[in-house]
């Protein structure tokens, strides 16, 4: 399983050096390659490379096709959708918000319209919050950045993140707030867990941390507290990301498996090791939940959710094997995540984890 997970990896990552996507009748060869990786073995592997090219190749044109028409860029816009995560705030007493839109009016009528939007909203008295849906009049541009050697790469981030275009909120009397987020969405869950964060005493240094590692929230990090994650080499520790995850289901399983086994009728009823499994893995939803459901926690979730499936099903179960079920998984879902080095680290460290532990990876 190891190399088939590898071939599928390779043809997804050669797919990153192409300056243009292939053709769409390039894509006639997938049937064909479906048809060598099952009842060719000679051509299996390069056949399995060819359909996560392919696989990568169609997420990133969807993606493509998906973003803001040109023709729609520098022109006032009404859009209607809810804000998708916390607001941070600006100096200029402003804003800037995921909007994830559901309708836009371009002058023509309202009009279905699913995109992610990055929106700046500069001086207002408005605040809005995660969850809430808005009216909102808008410009906006297609995504990009500057790619400097070197430097942080603001257009892959983007196209990463399946953010359809960046702009700004106009000042117009039509923008009003539609209706709050429902009660126990994970968007107002984590309003109200900022609110509360926010009316904790100034004299709590880690409480920016601790908004960081608990809702995802990096804003209240200050420039100090950044110099010394960064000379220590843990500011990759603020993004919610695999280990954290990991973290939480492990602890969960740890302490549920423990005590679960302690009850005679429990453990008669369902084995200890499978209930821990299963609590671990809604303790790593609902923590995945409060962190925003951000691209890196999805991915942790995924491969979390593999290996807890795994115990659930009680198969005895190679780790080396575990982890290509995560990878395939992950890759399934969001084959442009080999564009995050987050998402190298976190494959690489578990499988040295493997290997140091066992002595070798299967």
């Amino acid at each position: 399983m190891i190399l088939e997970t590898l071939s599928i990896l390779a043809g997804i990552c050669v797919l990153q050096f192409f300056a243009e996507l292939p053709a769409g009748y390039w894509y006639l060869l997938a049937a064909p390659a479906v048809l060598a990786a099952r009842y060719l073995p000679l051509l299996r592997l390069p056949a399995l490379a060819l359909l996560g090219f392919f696989w990568a190749a169609m997420h990133a044109q969807l993606h493509l096709d998906n973003q803001l028409a040109r023709d729609l860029q520098g022109r006032d816009l009404l859009l209607e959708g809810r804000v998708a995560d916390i607001p941070v705030r600006l100096s200029d007493s402003g804003w800037r918000f995921l909007f994830v839109s559901e309708y836009i009016d371009a002058g023509d009528g309202w009009q279905p319209y699913e995109r992610r939007t990055r929106l700046g909203w500069y001086r207002t008295r408005e605040r809005p919050r995660a969850g809430e849906r808005w009216q909102l009049v808008v410009r906006l541009k297609r995504p990009h950045g500057y790619a400097n050697p070197g430097g942080f790469d603001y257009e892959r981030w983007l196209f990463q993140q399946r953010i359809a275009a960046t702009g700004y909120v106009r000042m117009d009397e039509r923008n009003e707030r539609l209706a709050a987020g429902r009660r126990f969405s994970t968007g107002a869950i984590r309003s109200r867990l900022a609110a509360r964060m926010d009316d904790r005493p100034d004299d709590f240094p880690g409480l920016a941390l601790v908004r960081a590692l608990t809702i995802g929230d990096r804003s209240r990090v200050d420039a100090g507290q950044w110099a010394v994650l960064r000379s220590t080499g843990t500011s990759h520790l603020m993004a919610i990301s695999g280990l954290h995850i990991s973290l939480v289901a492990g602890l969960v399983f740890l302490l549920s498996r423990l005590g679960w086994s302690r009850s005679g009728l429990l453990a008669e009823a369902v084995p200890a090791r499978k209930a821990a499994a299963l609590l671990a893995l809604l303790a790593a939803l609902a923590y995945a939940g409060i962190a925003g459901f951000s691209v890196p926690t999805q991915r942790a979730l995924i491969m979390v959710a593999v290996a807890m499936l795994a115990l659930i099903r009680g198969r005895h179960t190679r780790p080396a094997n575990v982890l290509c079920l995560a990878m395939l998984a992950v890759l399934a879902v969001d084959p442009l995540a080999v564009l995050s080095a987050g998402w190298w680290l976190s494959f690489w460290a578990v499988s040295m984890i493997l290997y140091i532990s066992s002595g070798r990876i299967g």
